[in-house]
Protein backbone atom coordinates (compact mmCIF):
# COMPACT_ATOMS: atom_id res chain seq x y z
CA UNK A 1 0.00 0.00 0.00
CA UNK A 2 2.00 3.13 -1.03
CA UNK A 3 1.36 6.52 1.27
CA UNK A 4 -1.67 8.27 -0.43
CA UNK A 5 -3.42 5.10 0.38
CA UNK A 6 -2.18 5.16 3.51
CA UNK A 7 -3.85 8.57 3.88
CA UNK A 8 -7.40 7.59 2.34
CA UNK A 9 -7.57 4.58 5.02
CA UNK A 10 -6.25 7.30 7.89
CA UNK A 11 -9.16 9.31 6.76
CA UNK A 12 -11.82 6.20 6.56
CA UNK A 13 -11.06 4.92 10.23
CA UNK A 14 -9.63 7.68 12.46
CA UNK A 15 -10.70 11.20 13.57
CA UNK A 16 -9.65 13.54 15.80
CA UNK A 17 -6.15 13.54 17.36
CA UNK A 18 -5.95 9.70 16.27
CA UNK A 19 -5.96 10.83 12.36
CA UNK A 20 -3.18 13.64 13.38
CA UNK A 21 -1.04 11.48 14.46
CA UNK A 22 -1.29 9.08 11.69
CA UNK A 23 -0.90 12.16 9.24
CA UNK A 24 2.08 13.18 11.14
CA UNK A 25 3.83 9.60 11.61
CA UNK A 26 3.11 9.05 7.92
CA UNK A 27 5.18 12.37 7.01
CA UNK A 28 7.77 11.57 8.68
CA UNK A 29 7.81 8.19 7.49
CA UNK A 30 7.93 9.53 4.39
CA UNK A 31 10.62 11.74 5.19
CA UNK A 32 12.82 9.25 6.45
CA UNK A 33 12.45 7.37 3.19
CA UNK A 34 12.72 9.61 0.45
CA UNK A 35 15.00 12.20 2.16
CA UNK A 36 13.43 16.14 2.82
CA UNK A 37 14.23 17.04 -0.62
CA UNK A 38 12.11 14.22 -2.18
CA UNK A 39 9.12 15.11 -3.98
CA UNK A 40 7.04 12.42 -2.62
CA UNK A 41 8.05 13.85 0.87
CA UNK A 42 6.67 17.46 -0.71
CA UNK A 43 3.39 15.93 -1.63
CA UNK A 44 3.09 14.53 1.98
CA UNK A 45 3.49 17.57 3.25
CA UNK A 46 0.54 18.65 0.65
CA UNK A 47 -1.54 16.54 2.81
CA UNK A 48 -0.87 17.99 6.00
CA UNK A 49 -1.11 21.44 5.13
CA UNK A 50 -4.72 20.46 3.77
CA UNK A 51 -5.53 18.54 6.79
CA UNK A 52 -4.74 21.23 9.04
CA UNK A 53 -6.81 23.61 7.10
CA UNK A 54 -9.74 21.60 7.53
CA UNK A 55 -9.13 22.06 11.03
CA UNK A 56 -9.07 25.36 10.81
CA UNK A 57 -5.60 25.27 12.12
CA UNK A 58 -4.29 28.13 9.50
CA UNK A 59 -0.98 28.78 10.71
CA UNK A 60 0.37 25.29 10.93
CA UNK A 61 -1.64 24.69 7.38
CA UNK A 62 0.27 27.66 5.76
CA UNK A 63 4.20 26.38 7.21
CA UNK A 64 3.54 22.73 6.08
CA UNK A 65 2.40 24.28 2.57
CA UNK A 66 5.56 26.48 2.31
CA UNK A 67 7.65 23.63 3.40
CA UNK A 68 6.25 21.76 0.27
CA UNK A 69 6.43 25.11 -2.19
CA UNK A 70 10.49 24.81 -0.99
CA UNK A 71 10.64 21.30 -2.02
CA UNK A 72 8.74 20.90 -5.47
CA UNK A 73 10.61 24.34 -6.49
CA UNK A 74 13.70 22.44 -5.81
CA UNK A 75 12.49 19.19 -7.49
CA UNK A 76 10.46 19.74 -10.02
CA UNK A 77 10.55 23.72 -10.70
CA UNK A 78 8.90 26.88 -10.34
CA UNK A 79 6.97 26.44 -13.68
CA UNK A 80 5.38 22.94 -13.30
CA UNK A 81 2.10 21.57 -12.62
CA UNK A 82 3.18 20.52 -9.15
CA UNK A 83 4.43 23.36 -7.83
CA UNK A 84 1.49 25.55 -9.01
CA UNK A 85 -0.97 23.02 -6.81
CA UNK A 86 1.09 23.50 -3.79
CA UNK A 87 1.39 27.24 -4.40
CA UNK A 88 -2.62 26.74 -5.03
CA UNK A 89 -2.83 25.10 -1.63
CA UNK A 90 -1.18 27.94 -0.03
CA UNK A 91 -3.11 30.35 -1.62
CA UNK A 92 -6.48 28.45 -0.50
CA UNK A 93 -5.26 28.83 3.04
CA UNK A 94 -4.13 32.62 2.83
CA UNK A 95 -7.50 33.68 1.53
CA UNK A 96 -9.33 31.67 4.94
CA UNK A 97 -6.69 33.50 6.84
CA UNK A 98 -8.20 36.94 5.35
CA UNK A 99 -4.70 37.74 3.92
CA UNK A 100 -6.80 38.16 0.40
CA UNK A 101 -3.83 40.43 -1.76
CA UNK A 102 -1.23 37.94 -1.31
CA UNK A 103 -4.04 35.04 -2.28
CA UNK A 104 -5.19 37.03 -4.89
CA UNK A 105 -1.31 37.13 -6.02
CA UNK A 106 -0.54 33.29 -5.42
CA UNK A 107 -4.06 32.42 -7.88
CA UNK A 108 -2.77 34.59 -10.70
CA UNK A 109 0.64 32.61 -10.67
CA UNK A 110 -0.96 29.38 -10.56
CA UNK A 111 -3.19 30.63 -13.42
CA UNK A 112 -0.07 31.47 -15.39
CA UNK A 113 1.51 28.21 -14.56
CA UNK A 114 -1.17 26.45 -15.64
CA UNK A 115 -2.06 27.99 -18.79
CA UNK A 116 1.38 27.49 -20.31
CA UNK A 117 2.19 24.12 -19.12
CA UNK A 118 -1.25 22.48 -19.25
CA UNK A 119 -3.38 24.69 -21.74
CA UNK A 120 -6.67 26.79 -21.06
CA UNK A 121 -8.86 23.85 -21.56
CA UNK A 122 -7.42 21.56 -18.20
CA UNK A 123 -9.21 21.25 -15.43
CA UNK A 124 -6.58 22.46 -13.49
CA UNK A 125 -6.83 25.97 -15.01
CA UNK A 126 -11.04 25.97 -14.51
CA UNK A 127 -10.54 24.93 -11.00
CA UNK A 128 -7.73 28.22 -10.99
CA UNK A 129 -10.00 30.70 -12.22
CA UNK A 130 -12.72 29.63 -9.70
CA UNK A 131 -10.38 30.17 -6.53
CA UNK A 132 -9.16 33.43 -8.33
CA UNK A 133 -13.06 34.42 -8.56
CA UNK A 134 -13.81 33.81 -5.02
CA UNK A 135 -10.82 35.88 -3.83
CA UNK A 136 -12.24 38.72 -5.92
CA UNK A 137 -15.59 38.19 -4.34
CA UNK A 138 -14.26 38.55 -1.35
CA UNK A 139 -12.43 41.98 -1.72
CA UNK A 140 -15.84 43.02 -3.43
CA UNK A 141 -14.59 43.14 -6.60
CA UNK A 142 -18.07 41.84 -8.14
CA UNK A 143 -17.82 42.17 -11.88
CA UNK A 144 -14.28 40.59 -11.91
CA UNK A 145 -15.80 37.56 -9.82
CA UNK A 146 -18.39 37.16 -12.51
CA UNK A 147 -16.37 37.85 -15.34
CA UNK A 148 -13.62 34.67 -14.03
CA UNK A 149 -16.66 32.83 -12.91
CA UNK A 150 -18.20 32.82 -16.00
CA UNK A 151 -14.97 31.79 -18.18
CA UNK A 152 -14.49 28.94 -15.62
CA UNK A 153 -17.67 27.97 -16.45
CA UNK A 154 -16.83 28.12 -20.71
CA UNK A 155 -13.99 25.58 -19.84
CA UNK A 156 -16.18 23.48 -17.68
CA UNK A 157 -18.86 23.43 -20.54
CA UNK A 158 -16.12 21.47 -22.96
CA UNK A 159 -15.51 18.42 -20.18
CA UNK A 160 -18.64 15.68 -20.33
CA UNK A 161 -16.73 14.46 -17.51
CA UNK A 162 -16.71 17.15 -15.29
CA UNK A 163 -20.79 17.38 -14.91
CA UNK A 164 -20.68 18.16 -11.24
CA UNK A 165 -18.19 21.04 -11.19
CA UNK A 166 -19.96 22.67 -13.89
CA UNK A 167 -23.07 22.36 -12.15
CA UNK A 168 -21.14 24.35 -9.12
CA UNK A 169 -19.80 26.76 -10.92
CA UNK A 170 -23.47 27.67 -12.98
CA UNK A 171 -24.55 27.73 -9.05
CA UNK A 172 -21.97 30.41 -8.35
CA UNK A 173 -22.13 32.49 -11.67
CA UNK A 174 -25.74 32.66 -11.50
CA UNK A 175 -25.66 34.13 -7.45
CA UNK A 176 -23.23 36.72 -9.15
CA UNK A 177 -25.58 38.00 -11.59
CA UNK A 178 -28.11 38.21 -9.39
CA UNK A 179 -25.98 40.50 -7.53
CA UNK A 180 -25.25 42.27 -10.40
CA UNK A 181 -28.39 42.85 -11.12
CA UNK A 182 -28.57 40.81 -14.00
CA UNK A 183 -31.40 38.75 -13.50
CA UNK A 184 -32.33 37.28 -16.63
CA UNK A 185 -28.71 35.69 -17.28
CA UNK A 186 -28.52 34.72 -13.27
CA UNK A 187 -31.94 32.43 -14.14
CA UNK A 188 -30.08 30.66 -17.46
CA UNK A 189 -27.36 29.89 -14.94
CA UNK A 190 -29.54 28.37 -12.48
CA UNK A 191 -32.08 26.45 -14.93
CA UNK A 192 -28.85 25.28 -16.80
CA UNK A 193 -27.75 24.05 -13.50
CA UNK A 194 -30.52 22.40 -12.36
CA UNK A 195 -31.19 20.35 -15.20
CA UNK A 196 -27.62 18.57 -15.07
CA UNK A 197 -28.56 17.91 -11.44
CA UNK A 198 -31.92 16.61 -12.22
CA UNK A 199 -30.77 14.79 -15.60
CA UNK A 200 -27.19 13.27 -14.85
CA UNK A 201 -25.95 14.54 -11.66
CA UNK A 202 -28.94 13.26 -9.09
CA UNK A 203 -30.52 15.85 -6.47
CA UNK A 204 -28.83 14.76 -3.16
CA UNK A 205 -26.34 17.96 -3.38
CA UNK A 206 -26.36 21.01 -1.51
CA UNK A 207 -25.46 22.73 -4.49
CA UNK A 208 -29.11 21.06 -6.18
CA UNK A 209 -31.09 23.05 -2.74
CA UNK A 210 -28.62 25.80 -3.43
CA UNK A 211 -29.99 26.36 -7.12
CA UNK A 212 -33.43 25.79 -6.24
CA UNK A 213 -33.27 28.64 -3.47
CA UNK A 214 -31.29 31.00 -5.52
CA UNK A 215 -33.98 30.46 -8.02
CA UNK A 216 -36.81 31.06 -5.12
CA UNK A 217 -34.92 34.56 -3.90
CA UNK A 218 -34.48 35.75 -7.66
CA UNK A 219 -37.98 35.13 -8.38
CA UNK A 220 -39.09 37.28 -5.43
CA UNK A 221 -36.40 40.02 -6.39
CA UNK A 222 -38.35 40.27 -9.85
CA UNK A 223 -42.06 40.13 -8.15
CA UNK A 224 -42.67 36.72 -9.37
CA UNK A 225 -43.91 35.36 -6.01
CA UNK A 226 -45.83 32.53 -6.70
CA UNK A 227 -42.92 30.98 -8.99
CA UNK A 228 -40.87 31.72 -5.71
CA UNK A 229 -43.52 29.63 -3.76
CA UNK A 230 -43.31 26.85 -6.12
CA UNK A 231 -38.85 26.99 -5.79
CA UNK A 232 -38.68 27.72 -2.19
CA UNK A 233 -41.01 24.75 -1.30
CA UNK A 234 -38.61 22.12 -3.50
CA UNK A 235 -35.80 23.49 -1.76
CA UNK A 236 -37.07 23.24 1.40
CA UNK A 237 -38.10 19.26 0.35
CA UNK A 238 -34.42 18.86 -0.92
CA UNK A 239 -32.79 20.82 2.49
CA UNK A 240 -35.11 18.44 5.02
CA UNK A 241 -34.08 15.23 2.43
CA UNK A 242 -30.55 16.29 2.62
CA UNK A 243 -30.19 18.16 6.06
CA UNK A 244 -33.15 16.64 8.11
CA UNK A 245 -36.59 18.70 8.82
CA UNK A 246 -33.99 20.20 12.30
CA UNK A 247 -31.23 21.89 9.97
CA UNK A 248 -30.79 25.27 9.62
CA UNK A 249 -31.46 25.36 6.16
CA UNK A 250 -34.82 23.50 5.91
CA UNK A 251 -36.09 25.96 8.50
CA UNK A 252 -34.83 29.07 6.49
CA UNK A 253 -36.33 27.58 3.30
CA UNK A 254 -39.71 27.01 4.80
CA UNK A 255 -39.51 30.72 6.69
CA UNK A 256 -38.83 31.50 2.75
CA UNK A 257 -41.84 30.21 1.66
CA UNK A 258 -44.00 32.05 4.14
CA UNK A 259 -42.78 35.07 3.06
CA UNK A 260 -43.13 34.49 -0.48
CA UNK A 261 -46.77 32.94 0.12
CA UNK A 262 -47.51 36.65 2.07
CA UNK A 263 -46.42 38.33 -0.72
CA UNK A 264 -48.14 36.22 -3.19
CA UNK A 265 -51.38 36.77 -1.10
CA UNK A 266 -51.38 40.49 -0.77
CA UNK A 267 -50.52 40.91 -4.28
CA UNK A 268 -47.09 42.77 -3.98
Amino acid sequence: MDYFEQVDLAYQTLKGPALERRLRELTDRCRAEYGERGALYGSMLNELGSYYRGQGRYEVSERAFREALELLAQSRGTDSPDYATALNNLAGTHRLMGRLKEAEREFAACLTIYRETLGEGDILYAAGLNNLSLVCLDRGELDRAAELQGRAARVLETMPDRRDELAAALCNLGELRRRQGRPEEAERCLLRALELFQRELGVDTPHYHAALNGLGGLCCEVGRYEEACRWFLAAAAAAEKLYGSEHREHRAALEHLRMARRAAEAGV
